[in-house]
């Protein structure tokens, strides 16, 4: 990825904020701004200035603002003065003038192409699929990410915006026959009530459990994004803990690949760590596991001799699954 990654915790913030930036004030000409006033980024998010210049473009200034005024508040409005790093009001309560910031009060839109480029890398989404981008299908409301791999499948992605009010308008759109008949469509912010399904066979996905909330950087659960786009299920979450083992198949919520386990000796080693982890023990003795594994070998001196690399023999895969932290010790990578 060519482009500088935030943060998860970041991202999220980023993301909370392209939500709001779709709501709409007027500055002082009656120009309609869309974005997020200075002082709501301030009370809501976590982003420093640098981080807000960086993503968010300022776009103009508010006409009026609400302020403390008895047991409720106010709107009032904003005039000029001779400092451009400030403006100022009457307060409704002393009629004394009161300044303000300047950057209290601009308003910052979220720079949109910037930030669903940011998606599409963490889907892998090559730069020649992501046309849409800079083309929203509803202006300031449904985009077309590209095409990512989803498990087996090749599968649009979409990335709406205000899903929870825009959702009928989202939906009719893509009831367009000319356009894919299955798709995913990303969302974030509030979830949709599940007496409300998507058209055809496209499903929703929301981001807060898309992206691995244990990951400092910012990482897609493909493994939850196969599971939402390949069931018919409502209300479909993430896996409870970084790693998922059934039915013989590894997954780690931070990987794309999976890995399918052959042999019995290997299953037994690894399920047994995976009954482990939901125990809350992540780190295991290679003893220990070699134990699972072997069970005919009821003692220590009958297992002399074999190691974790006997074990997964023939199976370079193993590595990119299970990390050895410490000498003789062993557990899964979800990192």
């Amino acid at each position: 990825m060519s482009r500088t990654i935030p943060s998860t915790r970041l991202l999220l913030d980023l993301l909370d904020l392209f939500e709001q930036s779709n709501s709409c004030s007027l500055d002082a000409d009656g120009n309609r701004l869309h974005g997020v006033s200075g002082g709501r980024i301030e009370a809501s998010s976590s982003l420093d200035p640098k981080t807000v210049q960086a993503w968010m473009p300022r776009v103009g200034y508010l006409s009026e603002i609400e302020v403390p005024c008895g047991d409720g508040r106010a709107h009032v409005e904003l005039c000029e003065t001779d400092d451009p790093g400030s403006y100022e009001y009457r307060c409704p309560e002393t009629f004394h003038r009161k300044r303000v910031s300047a950057d209290h009060v601009a308003v910052y839109d979220m720079d949109a192409a910037k930030l669903l480029n940011l998606l599409s890398d963490l889907l892998n989404i090559p730069q020649v699929k992501r046309a849409g981008i800079p083309a929203p299908r509803i202006e300031r409301k449904l985009w077309r990410l590209g095409e990512a791999r989803i498990g087996p499948v090749m599968a649009p992605v979409w990335l709406a915006r205000g899903m929870d009010v825009n959702v009928d308008e989202v939906f009719q759109s893509l009831l367009d026959t000319r356009l894919p008949e299955q798709g995913l469509v990303l969302c974030h912010g509030r979830e949709l009530p599940r007496v409300i399904r998507p058209p055809r066979n496209y499903r929703v996905a929301y981001l807060h459990d898309a992206l691995v909330d244990y990951s400092p950087s910012p990482c897609m659960d493909v493994h939850y994004l196969e599971r939402v786009l390949t069931s018919d299920e409502d209300g479909i979450k993430p896996s409870a803990l970084p790693v998922d083992f059934a039915n013989g198949v590894l997954r780690i919520r931070t990987k794309t690949e999976t890995w399918v386990i052959k042999g019995e000796k290997q299953l037994k080693a690894v399920a047994y760590m995976y009954e482990q982890a939901q125990l809350g023990r992540w780190e295991l003795d290679a003893s220990e596991i070699l134990a699972a594994a072997y069970p005919e070998r009821r003692t220590e001196e009958s297992r002399k001799g074999l190691k974790m690399q006997n074990l997964f023999s023939g199976n370079e895969m193993w590595r990119e699954f299970i990390v050895n932290p410490e000498k003789g010790k062993y557990a899964f990578k979800t990192l």
